[in-house]
């Protein structure tokens, strides 16, 4: 190795592991003045690394010097994660695991070098002292690449998903640990190219391994994340279902109180007037009786809306062959049915007649459901089905 590129080591390792960060920081929020911080953030800290490997980073056998460099090292991984933090506006674990994860891409780079510099063409390009930049460029260049579409999927829309301690502080523990592994052995002269290519070869798994292991464990945190909030949006449909159904059971009494007190008045004043009354009062008599307690509420609800936006909802439902379906489903499934054909109908342009309809069969042991409405638009078919998703990731078959 040149002496002058031995001189620059650190401050060159450090550039490397901010390019290898960036690999999965990109989706990140930035600071203000990005550009700037990150220029004169990594003009301090490369100086920082360069300083620090004069006094720290002795190139002989003794304990000492293995100490020095293990000490150099964790400190351009340490000033990694504060440039991370500096730059993104991000917390600080996102900055700890950004910059693990960063390290962990160059040091895989790193690794790969190691074995290719083992084949003679290499080995002799890497002894030149321009030669040596080139094969850094091959190495990281190309490394870095394949890591950035391999891992693309899982940080391009997960950056909501980077805030996790626990995930961090296991970055962090495990990065310190091999970072210490790493020198004890790398720096051995003892070491013949069996030996090399063997270590570098297991750097590599356990890098690939643990940035595999990180982001699994986002998407698992992900997955975790969608089921909470699914579990959050079941409880507010329950809620509302609830409430949906002590309203209509409230209004349908309401209705009937009225009605009877209406026919105590007949006689007692003109029958014009009277035949008024009953008209208004018969506005409120939207309560559906299907037989089943949800899509009792529900259609309610929903008719309820059809009439204010002057939308003609025709039901003929049979509510016991949809017993065998529990009711908080029942209520979300024939719900989002019904209000995307409102949403449907509803741009309709003046003049178009709008209606809505819902029929049910039951044919032995299955039960279909059909429903029927007028649409103005572009349909989106795909395999001969309309995609009405509005997140690409999902269908949407509606």
């Amino acid at each position: 190795m040149p002496d002058w590129y031995a001189n620059i080591r650190l401050p060159l390792l450090f550039l490397q592991s901010v390019i290898g960060m960036q690999l999965f920081a990109y989706p990140l929020r930035r600071r203000r003045h990005f550009a700037v911080r990150a220029a004169g953030c990594f003009a301090v800290f490369a100086f920082l690394t360069w300083a620090g490997g004069q006094v720290l980073y002795l190139r002989d056998a003794s304990l000492i010097a293995v100490l020095g460099r293990i000490a150099s090292v964790v400190i351009v991984y340490l000033l990694l994660i504060l440039f991370t933090w500096f730059c993104y506006a991000e917390s600080f674990w996102t900055a700890l695991f950004a910059a693990s994860s960063g390290y962990v891409a160059q040091d895989v780079a790193g690794s790969t070098k190691t074995i290719l510099k083992l084949l003679p063409p290499i080995g002799a390009l890497a002894a030149d002292p321009l030669g040596i930049l080139l094969v850094d460029a091959l190495c990281y260049g190309g490394g870095f690449a394949i890591l950035f579409f391999a891992f693309r999927p899982f940080t391009r829309r997960r950056n909501e998903n980077f805030d996790n301690k626990l995930k961090a502080v296991f970055s962090f523990g495990v990065m310190l640990l091999c970072i210490g592994m790493a020198r004890l052995t790398q720096d051995n002269p003892e070491r013949n190219a069996v030996s090399q290519l063997c270590e570098s070869l297991y750097s590599v798994l356990c890098g690939v391994f643990i940035l595999i292991l990180q982001f699994g464990v986002m998407e698992r945190a992900r997955l975790s994340h969608n089921v909470d909030e699914m579990r959050r949006l079941l409880r507010q449909q329950r809620a509302q279902y609830e409430a949906g159904k002590s309203s209509m059971e409230l209004v349908n009494e309401k209705y009937h109180d009225l009605k009877a007190l209406l026919r105590s008045f007949h006689g007692q004043i003109p029958a014009a007037q009277m035949q008024k009354l009953e008209q208004g009062v018969q506005q409120y008599d939207v309560y559906v009786h299907t037989g089943n307690a949800a899509l009792d509420v529900l259609l309610t609800e929903r008719r309820a809306l059809c009439a204010s936006r002057g939308i003609q909802l025709t039901t003929l439902l049979h509510g016991a062959d949809l017993a065998f379906m529990e009711e908080l489903d029942l209520y979300t499934l024939f719900g989002n049915a019904l209000d995307n054909a409102v949403e449907a109908v509803s741009q309709l342009p003046e003049g178009r007649e709008k209606f809505i309809a819902m029929t049910e069969q039951r044919q032995g042991n299955m039960v279909s459901v059909h429903i029927e409405n007028p649409f103005a638009g572009t349909l989106t078919l795909t395999d001969g089905l309309p995609n009405s998703s509005r997140d690409p990731r999902y269908h949407g078959f509606g």
